[in-house]
């Protein structure tokens, strides 16, 4: 399949500010941490989109359970699609959770408990560049391994893992495997092979008075 070269034109107030700085971001690492309506999703999924359309890259999506993928980020990447109207650019495969650009470069899903079928995933055209997991706190530093090394062969994007979850605990493994350089004084971290960015509900440009209200009066310590 042939390649095609699409021009977009989106307007840069659709992306939370935060965020901006890392829609084109080259760690091979990537981690977006943060409590609920951070708007670490959103970002996550305009960015897949984006990358799909101009940056000749092929995603594989994973959840630590497949089933609960549907509802989630792949919901959240239909939804990105057709804000940014380009619905016409993509043909979406429901049943195989696939979405293909016309351009070749294709957006893939699976889930962590079906590992055969995540090794047998493999793009149309090209190879995996970027693997996103999403809820990473709930996979295994061993799963998270086995998906760094789908991530090879030749392309013309760099190759990337995306780690997306909420606070965690330094007990985690995510956290001694990662965040090492962390200073808990400041939202990000930046080294040539690993980025890490904080948010909370706070950076959220596009949440309402009520969300925000809603968040600040949570009287659960743990939930707030």
């Amino acid at each position: 399949m042939m390649s095609k070269q699409i021009e977009l034109e989106i307007e840069s107030g659709i992306f939370n500010p935060v965020y901006k700085p890392y829609l084109h971001e080259q760690a091979r690492t990537q981690i977006f941490f943060g409590g609920a309506s951070s708007g670490k999703s959103v970002f996550a999924a305009q960015r897949v989109v984006l990358d799909v359309l101009s940056e000749s890259r092929n995603y594989l999506i994973v959840r630590n359970v497949a089933a609960t993928i549907r509802k989630s980020i792949y919901n959240e990447i239909l939804k990105t699609i057709i804000k940014f109207k380009v619905g016409d650019l993509f043909h979406v495969n429901k049943s195989e959770m696939v979405i293909t650009c016309v351009n070749g470069y294709q957006i893939m899903f699976g889930g962590l408990d079906d590992p055969e079928k995540i090794k047998s995933i493999t793009p149309a055209q090209g190879v995996i560049t970027d693997v996103l997991v999403e809820e990473a706190t709930e996979t295994t530093a061993n799963a998270v391994r086995q998906l760094n090394k789908r991530l090879r062969g030749q392309s013309k994007a760099s190759k990337r893992l995306t780690l997306l979850f909420n606070p965690v605990f330094k007990t985690h493994w995510i956290y001694k495997e990662y965040f090492g350089g962390w200073d808990e004084g400041k939202n990000e971290f930046r080294s040539p092979e690993l980025t890490i960015l904080k948010t909370t509900y706070r950076d959220n440009a596009f949440l309402t008075e009520d969300d925000r209200h809603d968040l600040e009066n949570e009287r659960d310590p743990y939930f707030y």
